[in-house]
């Protein structure tokens, strides 16, 4: 095999990876948009209401009831709290992995440009 057709095919293959990374990102960067989106509509529909509801009334019965009701109110706010800092994280993982990614691209069009250097200095014998 020559020399050529060898960087060819190295540049083909780099060129099909970064094609397969960028499809990849796509999808992450989907996947996080309707991420943000659900997390959104829980902070604003459900934490936040939750939280900020009163709970007061006047008599024993309903001072009774109060009590219970802000201890699951508490409870309610707790756990959703936790699974918005987990989804949060999630969030952070998933734009490392996307960072990395196009590292990973960077690296391969920079070994291409190399190869493509090194192909044109190539005399049509080699």
């Amino acid at each position: 095999m020559s020399r050529r057709g060898d960087i060819e095919r190295e540049i083909r293959h780099n060129c099909e990876k970064i094609d397969e990374y960028r499809e990849k990102i796509s999808r992450l960067q989907e996947k996080a948009e309707i991420i943000k989106e659900k997390e959104r509509t829980i902070r604003e529909e459900v934490y936040e209401p939750a939280r900020s509801y009163d709970m007061t009334h006047g008599d024993a019965f309903w001072g009774q009831l109060e009590q219970e009701a802000e201890r699951y109110q508490t409870e309610i706010g707790s756990r959703t709290a936790a699974g918005l800092s987990e989804t949060s994280q999630l969030l952070s993982d998933i734009q490392r992995i996307i960072d990395r990614i196009y590292e990973l691209i960077d690296e391969l069009e920079h070994r291409n440009s190399e190869l493509e250097a090194e192909l044109s200095s190539l005399t049509d014998d080699d």
